[in-house]
């Protein structure tokens, strides 16, 4: 698929190490036996002595770093990795090498001031100069070459692709950019110093009529990838230039051309591996050079701060792209903006540290133990917590950059109408067809990005042992009756305090099982048994004790015309009991306001 550049000196320093006579009495796997019963200082003793000797001996480099770091010599250790990563070819020692580093020094981020200017974003690619004016009145020279499976009349060959396109100059200047995006991604994260030896075709047509008369499948995209499902080995890339009034769209080149360089480029690293969906299309979106990604990562930062965003362990296991339009928006959106998390604060070796584990096929919580330094266990909801976090430092920094719009203001109403409090308990009172909601095992409540590790049943309680977190564990509740409907349930808090309450809420979930971002909350600061009432109409309303805690526009079933088996989630912010499920249907709405005129 791509050849391997391999230096002969290191050929010949490879084969040495195994075919000369050893300068040490050891072969490898008595030193790994001496490395596992902890005779650390005799295994550095003799692999410093092999590495003078074989400089080319990449197994020894490993083993006497490791050794260096059990002996707690961090600094010797972080030399070795270095050096081996210097001069290993092989993609998996590679790796061993940066995880080695980043678990020594933690992770490196660029030095820059991000977010104010793009001249010190260490992720734009120089361009150089085009002349855009000639570049446009070139291409619309063109006529339209029309029909299906008509490819642009011009085709300019090159090391890495075979460019058709309307124009020569157009054909020119579009490889020129595709090539820098291609060698700015394999030197930044994927391998560094190797050749792409693939000619792939790109595809560029003079405007969308020609773009979708060549197939009419690329109907509603500005750009496409076609790539070997089994090998990913792309196949073409095809994009268009004009937009709808005849005019050069530089986003094409700017930004559709290397969003579907990036899809190339990873899916043929990933090699026929799954891609996750959430990077193949975040990364792509972060190497757009049109978008203004501070601003957007204030736009996620906004809903972020609302609770209103995909949990990660929900993104990381999206295998397809969102049914819902406005879910399809924020998965795009809030992947990029992860993406361009990891890249600022992290670094360019942390990030692909991340997305070689992944390829590897471990998970996402060892890819981003290994990529972050964190506890495996914890090391997901942690990502979590820093990304919330910093989405809301975007928003407080960059919001003043988000395009609201015009803001008009309403005139005043000369008489206005009563202003009624009104209560749903009447309601819920006269149901009488309350289903229980088994709780002697998890097996009516939905895991929500991993959610139920925290849970367990005890007697006739659901328990939470989660630690106080700004992040919610989501239990789907499974209820056979749709809205309008009621659900009843008995909470207690047994860490909660004045100093320290416990944060509980009811979530909604859609039918996917997918967490919707709607949830209504209350807080216990004791420790004693309490009563929650939640009805769902057109609202989601919750009652603790009787007393609203507070209302939200719900999602309903009759209007996503779907069935949800689990409509409400029980949201624990901490330690919590939960025991007493009931659900129940109602016809008839029993209105009783409390009506006080202004």
């Amino acid at each position: 698929m791509r050849k391997k550049t391999l230096l002969l000196s290191g050929l010949i320093a490879g084969a040495s190490a195994w075919l000369a006579p050893s300068a040490w009495a050891l072969s490898m796997s008595e030193l790994q036996s001496k490395y596992a019963t902890g005779d650390y200082a005799e295994v550095v003793n003799a692999l410093t002595e092999e590495i003078k000797n074989n400089p080319g001996h990449e197994e020894a480099y490993v083993l006497l770093a490791q050794s260096y770091e059990k002996l707690d010599k961090k600094e010797l250790a972080v030399k070795v990795w270095n050096e081996l990563k210097t001069i290993t070819r092989d993609p998996d020692r590679t790796q061993l090498a940066r995880l080695g580093l980043l678990r020594i020094q933690g992770p490196q981020p660029p030095e820059f001031d991000p977010g104010e200017t793009w001249d010190s974003d260490p992720y734009k690619v120089d361009i150089g100069t085009i002349d855009w004016k000639r570049l446009e009145a070139d291409v619309d020279s063109v006529k339209p070459v029309g029909g299906q499976g008509k490819l642009p009349p011009v085709l300019y060959e090159s090391a890495f692709f075979q460019m058709y396109a309307p124009t020569s100059r157009a054909a020119y200047a579009a490889n020129q950019l595709a090539e820098k995006y291609t060698e700015f991604l394999l030197n930044k994260y994927f391998n560094a110093g190797q050749e792409w030896a693939l000619r792939i075709p790109i595809l560029i047509f003079k405007d969308s009529q020609d773009y979708v008369g060549y197939n009419p499948s690329f109907e509603g995209s500005a750009g496409v990838t076609f790539s070997d499902t089994r090998t990913g080995v792309p196949i073409f890339i095809a994009m268009y230039m004009l937009d709808s009034e005849g005019k050069l769209d530089r986003d094409a080149l700017e930004g559709t051309l290397p969003h579907e360089i990036v899809h190339m480029v990873i899916h043929e690293w990933f090699g026929g591996t799954a891609v996750p969906r959430w990077i193949d299309e975040g990364m792509a979106r972060r190497m757009e050079q049109t978008r203004n990604h501070y601003a957007e990562a204030a736009k996620t930062g906004r809903d972020a701060a609302a609770g209103e965003y995909y949990r990660f362990r929900d993104l990381f296991a999206q295998k397809q792209y969102p049914h819902r339009g406005d879910r399809v928006w924020r998965f795009y959106e809030q992947s990029a903006t992860m993406i361009l998390f990891l890249l600022e604060q992290y670094g360019p070796d942390a990030a692909s540290a991340f997305f070689t584990a992944l390829k590897q096929g471990k998970s996402h919580d060892e890819a981003t133990a290994g990529a972050l330094g964190l506890p495996e266990d914890i090391a997901v909801d942690e990502f979590e917590r820093r990304w919330v976090d910093w989405a809301r430092d975007q928003y407080i920094r960059y919001g003043k950059k988000i395009d609201e719009g015009e803001v008009k203001v309403a005139a005043a109403i000369e008489n206005p109408p009563v202003q009624a409090s009104f209560s749903e308990l009447p309601t819920v009172e006269h149901a009488d067809k309350w289903a229980d909601i088994r709780t002697d095992s998890l097996d009516s409540f939905k895991d929500v990005g991993g959610s139920k590790r925290f849970w367990k049943v005890d007697g006739d309680k659901l328990v939470c042992s989660m630690k106080p977190s700004k992040i919610g564990s989501l239990l789907g509740i499974r209820i056979d009756d749709e809205p309008p409907m009621a659900f009843k349930c008995k909470v207690r808090a047994p860490e909660a305090s004045y100093d320290a309450p416990t944060r509980v809420g009811l979530g909604m979930l859609d039918h996917r099982g997918d967490d919707t971002g709607i949830e209504v909350g209350f807080v216990l600061s004791d420790r004693q048994e309490h009563a929650v009432t939640c009805v769902v109409t057109d609202e989601i309303a919750v009652y603790l004790d009787d007393k609203c805690t507070g209302r939200f526009p719900s999602l309903r079933a009759d209007q996503l015309n779907e069935d949800i088996d689990w409509p409400l989630a029980i949201v624990a912010y901490g330690a919590l009991e939960v025991s007493d499920f009931k659900a129940s249907r109602f016809e008839e709405f029993m209105l009783v306001t409390d009506a006080k005129p202004e």
